[in-house]
C-alpha cells in the first residue's frame, strides 16, 4: 500500500503531510497581526473570504526560535484542512508529492527533539534521507 505525501522543507529538514490533509499551497498574502498571540502564530490571512490563522511551523516544532517575519524571500503556505479547522502552515520551501510505501514507514526516530517527536506520525526511509511525516491534528492542539 502506498501513501501520497506533500513534501516541504523546514530549517533544512525534509517533512511531509498526507495529501488528504492539504487543501492548497500558496505564496503568503498580507497578514493581519494578532496582538499577544503566541510566537508561532504569524497572524491571520484572508483566503477568498475565509479568515485563516497562519502558523510558523518551524517555530511550532522548535526548529527555529524567531517568528516568521521574513520580508526578503518568498514565503510558502500550505493550507491544511482538518475536520475542525482550516489553518495555514508557513514553510521554507515546497517539495514534491511522493508516493511512499507503507513498508518503509517507521515510528519517529528516537534521536529527535522530544517536542518535535510528539508532532510526528513517523518517518519514511528514502534513498538518501528520511521524510518526517507530521500529524496535523496534534500540531493544531
Amino acid at each position: 500500500m502506498t501513501q501520497q505525501i506533500c513534501t516541504f522543507y523546514l530549517n533544512g529538514s525534509y517533512f511531509g503531510i498526507e495529501i488528504e490533509d492539504v487543501q492548497e499551497i500558496i505564496c503568503q498574502p498580507s497578514l493581519t497581526r494578532i496582538p499577544l498571540a503566541p510566537p508561532e502564530i504569524c497572524g491571520l490571512m484572508n483566503l477568498r473570504g475565509q479568515i485563516i490563522p497562519v502558523v510558523d511551523l518551524a517555530c511550532r516544532l522548535a526548529l527555529r526560535s524567531t517568528p516568521c517575519v521574513r520580508s526578503d524571500e518568498t514565503i510558502y503556505n500550505i493550507i491544511v484542512h482538518t475536520i475542525e479547522d482550516t489553518v495555514s502552515f508557513v514553510v521554507d520551501d515546497i517539495g514534491d508529492v511522493l508516493h511512499c510505501s507503507s513498508s518503509t514507514f517507521d515510528p519517529p526516530p528516537s534521536n529527535l527533539n522530544p517536542q518535535m517527536r510528539t508532532f510526528l506520525k513517523g518517518a519514511y526511509k528514502l534513498e538518501q534521507d528520511f521524510l518526517l511525516v507530521l500529524n496535523t491534528a496534534k500540531i493544531l492542539d
